[in-house]
């Protein structure tokens, strides 16, 4: 059991990617987390890992002020990638800049109990499915195809409707 200091802070995570929602004036899905981050000054490269590091979707690098993406990626889990990584720079940037700070794979059991982890996709899924976008189509469209109209995975779109409508 996590103590309450290493508790995901859900709240601020959630209110974090609205205030950026709110600042780039989004109001139609989908929302382009790339076009965000090279607005803030974050530069974003989609490049080939090397084999070791295939199991990698992406990082950010503080001192270069830049998220990698995994080319090798399914595009809708690039586009996760960069706003999860977008998560830590705006949540977790003097984490970053540690040495507590490390590279995860995608695979690594230990993402899924980092509240800094859990953190950075709770701003991802906010930013590029916000609850006032959705609210407008999960009555309409089936799970697809706001998948398709977010350019997110089905499965975001399915925890998104579990936690915004209990659906």
């Amino acid at each position: 059991m996590l103590d309450q200091a290493a508790r995901p802070d859900f709240k601020r995570a959630q209110d974090e990617a609205l205030k950026l929602l709110a600042s780039f004036g989004y109001d139609e899905p989908p929302v382009d987390p790339v076009r965000i981050a090279n607005d803030l000054g974050v530069s974003v490269v989609f490049a080939k890992f090397a084999e070791a590091d295939a199991a990698v979707s992406g990082f950010y690098d503080p001192a270069e002020d830049g998220i990698y993406v995994n080319s090798d990626e399914y595009p809708r889990r690039q586009t996760f990638t960069v706003a999860h990584e977008l998560g830590h720079r705006m949540l977790h940037l003097e984490w970053a800049k540690s040495n507590d700070y490390k590279v995860l794979r995608r695979d690594d059991t230990e993402r899924y109990k980092d509240p800094k982890e859990i953190e950075a996709d709770t701003f991802a899924a906010h930013l590029l499915v916000p609850k006032s976008l959705l609210r407008r189509y999960y009555k309409i469209a089936t799970v697809q195809q706001m998948s398709d109209l977010f350019l997110v995975s089905a499965p975001v779109i399915k925890n998104r409707l579990k936690y915004e409508f209990g659906v």
